[in-house]
C-alpha cells in the first residue's frame, strides 16, 4: 500500500460518484495524520492491484485500421491514469528501496567497522541465481507479470549489485529467462506479450528493455512466439504502435496494411540488433 496524493479534481469526482468512499478516505487520512491541504487527499494506493496485468486496456482492443477512424482519446486517458499509478509504484518500489537499503547498508557497514570486521560482497553461484529465478517465476504461474519483473528490477538495484552480491559471469539474464518462461507457460502467448507492450509505454520507457529482450527471444526461439504473432499483437495496441513507428494514429491509418506490417518488422529488427 503506497501513500498517494489525489488531486482536487480526483477528490471532487470521488465525492460526487461515491460519497461513502470519500468519507472512508477522509477518515483514513485523519487516522493516519497524512493530510496535506483542504483540497488534496492522501490515500493508500494499492498500485499493484490497480496496475495488475494492465487488463483494463483490454476493453479498447479493436480494429483501428478499418475504414472508420476510432476515437482513441479514452485509451489515452486511461494510459495517462495508469502511467501516473505506475510512477507512484515505481518510485516507491524501486527508488525508495535503493535509498532505504543503501542507508541500512551504510549503518551496517559502520557497525561492523567499529567491531573490527568488514563486509564482503557475496559471490553468487549459478545455483543461487536459479533459486532467485524460481522465486520470481512463481509470480508468473498466477499471471502476476508486474510482480515477477519487479523482482528482477530489485535484483538489478545498484545497491544490491555494488554492495551485497556479485553475479557469476556469463549468467543468463533473469529478465530474459522470465520472458521465456512466461511465453512457454502462459495459457495464451498473448498475455505476456501484451504486458510487455503495455508496460513499455505506461512506464514511459523505463521498462522498455523488456520489449527489446522480447524481440530478441522471438527471433531466436520462434517456437515460443513467432514474429507474425508479435506483429499481430503490436498492430492491436494503437499506443504502442504509434510510439514504435514515431507516427500519429491519423497518419498510420493512411498506410496500406503491407506497409504498416513491414514498418513494424523493420523496427523489430532494429531492436534485435541494437541499432
Amino acid at each position: 500500500m503506497i501513500p498517494y496524493i489525489l488531486s482536487r479534481e480526483e477528490v471532487v469526482n470521488i465525492l460526487v460518484d461515491d460519497p461513502a468512499m470519500f468519507e472512508r478516505l477522509v477518515m483514513e487520512e485523519h487516522a493516519g495524520r497524512t493530510g496535506y491541504s483542504k483540497e488534496d487527499l492522501t490515500v493508500k494506493l494499492d498500485a499493484v492491484s490497480e496496475l495488475g496485468k494492465l487488463d483494463s486496456l483490454e476493453s479498447f482492443e479493436r480494429s483501428f485500421w478499418g475504414e472508420s477512424e476510432v476515437d482513441i482519446s479514452p485509451i489515452l486517458d486511461l494510459t495517462n491514469q495508469l502511467t501516473r499509478t505506475f510512477a507512484v509504484y515505481l518510485g516507491n518500489a524501486s527508488t525508495l528501496f535503493d535509498k532505504t537499503f543503501g542507508e541500512f547498508m551504510n549503518k551496517f557497514r559502520q557497525s561492523l567497522q567499529r567491531a573490527g570486521l568488514t563486509l564482503r560482497a557475496i559471490d553468487f553461484t549459478p545455483e543461487d541465481v536459479g533459486i532467485l529465478k524460481e522465486n520470481a517465476a512463481a509470480y508468473l504461474s498466477t499471471g502476476e507479470f508486474l510482480q515477477a519483473f519487479t523482482f528482477d528490477r530489485l535484483l538489478d538495484s545498484q545497491v544490491m549489485i555494488e554492495q551485497v552480491v556479485r553475479f557469476p559471469s556469463g549468467c543468463p539474464s533473469l529478465r530474459e529467462d522470465l520472458i521465456r518462461r512466461a511465453l512457454d507457460t502462459a495459457e495464451e502467448v498473448s498475455a505476456p506479450v501484451k504486458f510487455v507492450l503495455r508496460i513499455s509505454y505506461v512506464s514511459q520507457g523505463a521498462w522498455e528493455d523488456l520489449f527489446a529482450s522480447l524481440a530478441r527471444i522471438v527471433r531466436q526461439e520462434p517456437q515460443l512466439c513467432t514474429t507474425q504473432q508479435l506483429v499481430d499483437l503490436i498492430e492491436k495496441d494503437v499506443v504502442f504502435l504509434c510510439n514504435l513507428l514515431h507516427a500519429s494514429y491519423a497518419d498510420i491509418r493512411q498506410w496500406p496494411p503491407a506497409r504498416r506490417r513491414r514498418a513494424i518488422e523493420n523496427c523489430l529488427e532494429r531492436y534485435r540488433t541494437g541499432i
